[in-house]
């Protein structure tokens, strides 16, 4: 066989594991979509005046240098109004059973820097109710520049959970996830009660996310466009963010949805936690 021959079998045979490598490793969110994410969603497309918190972390900038994080401040908000509507982030346990938490705990993902690079991490901001605005945004910066060791949910060594779970066949496997939808102080536990995304926050200009989320109530961040505020005053342009919320149709009915969307929209349009 000559060396040509030999050296395409080698690439061929490296692509294939590559392959198999990159299939390996997405089965778990696959199989968490699969079993968790709520079967029946409604969602809301909402534009929110944030000028007051844009301007807050500007001018913040300019006379310190640090730059706050706008996703920590949406969070601050999120955690206030669901802790005044706390219905919405009710977990099923069985069919006819709902439990409801105190804590606002918010599943999201953050990019942590490593030596390869950034790379998305699970990480979860807990009793996010109780804290300020500062405090959330100083633990999302620690989680995004946390060792790769370091397991920034729990904050001790990660454990090889993940993989055992993975490597286990079909039938355990869905036994897990049986227990999993089954126990919400597991699920609370390992992906909390609310669910943030910021996806659309690294674009430029307006335009709205659409989440699919595993949690009863998912808010995706897209972008944010510049807009005229007063019409009778054409130099008042304010800063509008493109703000999806998806809730599980399951947990949370149409007017306990509106009562709760209505009081984010006046937290945030009133730059509420911003000190």
């Amino acid at each position: 066989m000559s060396e040509t021959q030999d050296s395409d079998q080698t690439t061929k045979g490296e692509s294939s594991n590559s392959f198999r490598e990159v299939t390996h490793r997405f089965t778990l969110p696959i199989e968490l979509l699969n079993n968790l994410a709520p079967k029946h969603r409604i969602y809301g497309l909402i534009e929110v005046d944030v000028t007051k918190a844009r301007i807050f972390i500007s001018e913040v900038e300019k006379r310190t240098g640090e730059k706050m994080s706008f996703t920590a401040w949406v969070i601050r908000c999120i955690g206030q109004a669901v802790s005044e509507h706390i219905e919405v982030q009710a977990l099923r346990k069985g069919k006819k059973k709902l439990i409801i938490f105190n804590d606002v705990d918010v599943g999201m993902i953050v990019e942590k820097q490593t030596k390869v690079g950034k790379i998305p991490t699970q990480y979860c901001v807990r009793r996010a109710n109780e804290k300020s605005f500062r405090q959330i945004h100083d633990e999302i910066r620690h989680a995004q520049k946390a060792d790769s060791g370091d397991s920034i949910v729990t904050g001790k060594r990660k454990s090889s959970s993940g993989s055992r779970l993975r490597s286990l066949p079909g039938p355990l496997r869905r036994l897990f996830w049986r227990k999993f939808r089954s126990d919400p102080f597991l699920r609370k536990k390992l992906m909390g009660t609310v669910g943030v995304t910021a996806i659309g926050m690294f674009g430029k200009g307006g335009g709205y996310a659409i989440p699919v989320g595993m949690h009863p109530a998912v808010f995706a961040l897209g972008g944010i466009s510049k807009k005229l505020r007063d019409p009778m005053n054409p130099s008042d342009i304010g800063e509008f963010l493109n703000l999806t919320v998806m809730f599980d149709e399951e947990i949370s009915y149409g007017a306990p949805a509106t009562r709760f969307v209505a009081r984010l929209l006046e937290l945030m349009q009133t730059g509420f936690g911003l000190e």
